[in-house]
């Protein structure tokens, strides 16, 4: 796990180390936020408490509301759509308010992501891009880590876990969200 975290926040960037965001006391479906990057703390502790926050997230919040629609917070809006053929897309937008604190370029990754309890390889690689990109993507079939494949279905618990790295010295950013895979054409 730590060896995941390590690769998707390098991003062809220096490896960095963050403090527990503000939030990790308040979990929730629809929640992150920005922090600062702790000077000399290493690596493997970073990937660490990164990994227990995201396993805590997913563990700990149920799956109230359908992934469908427009999540709105502070830090981005994502948007989700299923398609008829059952691939649930998304995109993910920085806030204005996240642009200011991070930066004209972000490195957004996921470096976790969750189906029905169980830690799937995460469907988003590392994207470095202008701030107000969109970094979208998809997920119909996935595999488990260290385990067999699947196809998401109707009713399947998600958990998304992105991680944004500024390009303004010290700053990053988290956002997740747990919500229940919708019907096939739902927007």
């Amino acid at each position: 796990m730590k060896t995941k975290i390590l690769a998707a926040l390098a991003a062809g960037a220096a490896l960095i180390a963050v403090a527990a965001p503000a939030h990790a006391e308040t979990l929730g479906a629809n929640s992150g936020g920005t922090f600062t990057v702790a000077p000399g703390e290493d690596d493997a502790t970073a990937a660490q408490r990164v990994a227990q926050h995201a396993e805590q997230v997913h563990a700990m919040t149920p799956a109230n509301n359908l992934c469908t629609g427009t999540w709105n917070h502070a830090v981005s809006t994502v948007t989700f759509q299923r398609a008829p053929g059952g691939t649930l897309a998304w995109g993910f937008w920085l806030t204005n308010t996240a642009k200011a604190n991070l930066g004209p370029v972000a490195t957004v990754s996921m470096p976790y992501a969750y189906v029905n309890g169980k830690a799937i390889n995460p469907p988003y690689s590392p994207h470095t891009q202008g701030s107000g990109y969109n970094f979208h993507g998809s997920v119909n079939r996935y595999q488990f880590i260290g385990g067999s494949a699947g196809t998401i279905a109707t009713g399947n618990k998600l958990t998304f876990y992105w991680f944004i790295k500024g390009s303004k010295p010290n700053t990053a950013a988290d956002r997740y969200i747990t919500c229940q895979v919708p019907t096939p054409g739902s927007a």
